[in-house]
């Protein structure tokens, strides 16, 4: 309510809505100008803890939603089952705008020119038993869609360099026949998912945190 003296309530907290002192209450009856807030002792204490077992248990679910929906994008066009999946961009935007300044410049530049080979800038990279997949993204108001746009025999694909691209990785993937095509993934300490498929290909990745417990301490 907009009027004074309102109070609300949690397990943890008290707030009331107090008058301003007669001396510098502004015009009309409306307005409020103090809060008093109270805290229960120790509630704050208890929160850090279970709010770390929550982040992980967050995590954990985030991590098994993601890698299903990657796969329910790539298996349509698979012919057979999906082992692994990961998502790539084309070209670094994201980790271009996040340099201050000058990162607007250069994000705005990137996103001017044409992506890598016409493709779309959000990639999907699926492998199957025999073949490595590529798919399109495209995020439109009924969902995202993928769309197959090249396949390779698994043998004739290799992972090269890895390096870091700004505040991502670019992962470059040597195949037989053709020049080496450069993709830009999220660190693959915190990506599992291009991780395990740069893996797959023989490339050196991190193993994914460790989300089965809250740290201790």
């Amino acid at each position: 309510s907009p009027r004074c003296g309102w109070m609300w309530g949690s397990r943890s907290l008290t707030v009331l809505s107090l008058p301003a002192p007669a001396g510098r209450r502004p015009a009309g009856p409306r307005h409020c100008e103090r809060l008093l807030v109270m805290v229960e002792p120790g509630a704050f204490a208890d929160d850090d803890e279970q709010s770390e077992r929550e982040r992980l248990e967050i995590a954990r679910r985030y991590r098994e939603q993601r890698g299903r929906e990657l796969r329910e994008l790539a298996r349509p066009h698979l012919r057979r089952d999906v082992l692994e999946v990961g998502e790539f961009s084309t070209v670094p935007i994201e980790a271009l705008a996040a340099v201050p300044f000058l990162g607007a410049f250069l994000a705005l530049a990137t996103r001017l020119r044409p992506s890598h080979r016409g493709l779309s800038r959000n990639v999907l990279m699926a492998l199957d038993r025999d073949e490595l997949h590529l798919l399109a993204i495209q995020f439109e108001l009924e969902g995202t869609k993928a769309t197959l746009v090249s396949s390779w025999p698994r043998s004739s694909v290799r992972i090269g360099a890895i390096k870091p691209k700004f505040m991502r990785e670019a992962v470059s993937f040597e195949i037989d026949g053709q020049a080496p095509m450069t993709l830009y993934a999220s660190s693959l300490r915190t990506n599992p998912w291009a991780a395990a498929l740069v893996k797959a290909l023989g490339g050196a990745a991190p193993e994914p945190r460790d989300l089965g417990r809250a740290a201790d301490g």
